[in-house]
């Protein structure tokens, strides 16, 4: 072979070897090229929480304001002190009674003397209504002696009798009539005047305890805290609207060393008012307790100290079953005195809270070291059963701490890229994983025929 020959063999090769060199160097190029993928994962389902971090503060569920009213009269006792625990119905405090008491005495004197008018009529109407029987009679008499001569004279004059007593027996019932309406009057002002007596005594509208008393009579003059407590917490807006009524919380005070699960009860979106301006306003939310849950807590560490003391019952021998009686006693004591000695949860307790403010389970779930992104929009290397990895687009929904939820683009058994150091391509590729000898087990070789194993041995020569 010539000289020249031999030179343009070589320049070919040369240049061939460095496009080839230069297309898979080049950043983005679309050139075809085999990548070497060890890391790698497989998309599971399983759940994912978002979960809000924040501190409240226990305060009573309501307040109820009880006022005074000052023209029931004046203060007449009090009867509770500040601290008493009371039950709808409890009397509170009584206005003075006298002045009510004084009207009520004129009142009855007043019915008593129009009682006695109306006897009094009621016996002069009797005696009218005798007198006129008796001139009736008398005249049917006179007349039946002389039938002629005496009949216009006794005609006339038992009308003119028999006229006046009738007159004044309507003048009677008529007054007897105007003393019966002041009578009705006069009981339902009595009627009243008791009503007031009643409310004289003011009593407990709720349950609850007295947390304060303004015995100089100020509105309100008495605070009633309900039994039932809630949790309160303060965010700023933008946490404030993640924040809904029906979410669980789960709640940690040191103070009773006892983990609790409350639900959200309220979402104040009314601003905090703050004295200091130039200051990102701030919102509250209400947390109701679950008082099961909290006499779970309570149950749940009861429960441990007996599973601890029953093992020590387990590991005796069997002859010593009076050892395990007593120490079943003993259990039952010490659980008994677990739950006399349960902190109770004070108002003004602080309060670790964790709100679940966005949840989803079964669903595909995927790291954020495993994505990429562009922009607004995040991708994943997927790894296809035609043996190529390419680029997949995915949408994203409840994320938490590198934890998401695959709304699209993945679903469960897919295999992708799990590490975004990996690589990074411009186009489709082909790809090859290493071998994991660990994985090869003796069962498996010896089960497969002589025409799988050289198969499997080519196919990992030669790809």
């Amino acid at each position: 072979m010539k000289k020249w020959g031999k030179y343009l063999i070589a320049a070919i090769v040369v240049i061939f070897v460095g496009s080839n060199l230069f297309l898979l160097l080049k950043e983005d190029s679309k050139a075809a090229r085999t990548i070497n993928i060890s890391d790698w994962t497989t998309i599971n389902k399983g759940n994912v929480k978002k979960i809000l971090h924040t501190n409240g503060v226990t305060q009573p569920e309501t307040e109820t304001h009880v006022y005074f009213d000052s023209q029931k009269g004046s203060l007449g006792e009090i009867l509770v002190k500040e601290g008493d625990v009371v039950t709808s119905g409890t009397p509170l405090f009584s206005y003075d009674s006298q002045k009510v008491e004084e009207r009520k005495a004129d009142l009855e004197d007043e019915a008593k003397r129009l009682q006695g008018e109306m006897d009094s009529i009621d016996q002069e109407i009797s005696q009218l209504q005798q007198i006129d029987t008796n001139a009736t009679s008398d005249t049917t008499s006179t007349s039946s002696n002389n039938k002629k001569v005496k009949l216009d004279v006794n005609v006339n004059l038992s009308s003119i009798v028999e006229g006046n007593v009738q007159e004044k027996i309507a003048e009677a019932e008529a007054e007897k009539g105007k003393l019966e309406a002041a009578l009705t009057e006069n009981e339902a002002k009595v009627s009243r005047v008791e009503k007031q007596l009643t409310d004289l005594n003011v009593v407990s509208t709720v349950d609850g305890q007295i947390v304060k008393i303004n015995s100089d009579l100020k509105d309100p003059m008495m605070t009633i805290a309900s039994t039932n407590s809630v949790v309160k917490a303060i965010l700023p807006a933008k946490q404030i609207q993640e924040v809904m009524n029906g979410q669980q919380v789960k709640l940690y005070s040191k103070l009773t060393n006892q983990t609790y699960k409350g639900t959200v009860s309220k979402v104040i979106t009314y601003p905090i008012k703050d004295k200091k301006k130039n200051k990102e306003p701030m919102y509250s939310f209400l947390v109701k307790l679950n008082s099961e849950a909290v006499k779970e807590a309570g149950a749940d560490k009861n429960k441990k100290t007996g599973n601890t003391e029953s093992l020590s019952v387990e590991g005796k021998k069997d002859g010593q079953t009076q050892s395990g009686q007593t120490t079943d006693t003993q259990n039952q004591e010490s659980q008994m005195a677990a739950v006399k000695k349960e902190k109770p949860l004070l108002v003004g307790t602080n309060m670790n809270m964790q709100v679940t403010v966005d949840e989803a389970s079964g669903v595909p779930i995927i790291f954020s070291k495993s994505m990429w992104k562009s922009g607004n929009k995040q991708y994943v290397y997927q790894l296809t059963t035609n043996g190529v990895v390419q680029k997949q687009p995915i949408t994203l929904g409840v994320a938490y701490k590198g934890k998401n939820q695959v709304v699209k683009g993945l679903q469960a058994n897919d295999v992708i890229i799990s590490n975004q150091d990996a690589i990074s391509l411009a186009s489709t590729s082909n790809f090859i994983t290493p071998i994991k000898t660990y994985a090869i087990q003796k069962k498996e070789i010896k089960s497969m025929t002589k025409k799988q194993q050289a198969q499997y041995i080519l196919t990992g020569i030669f790809e």
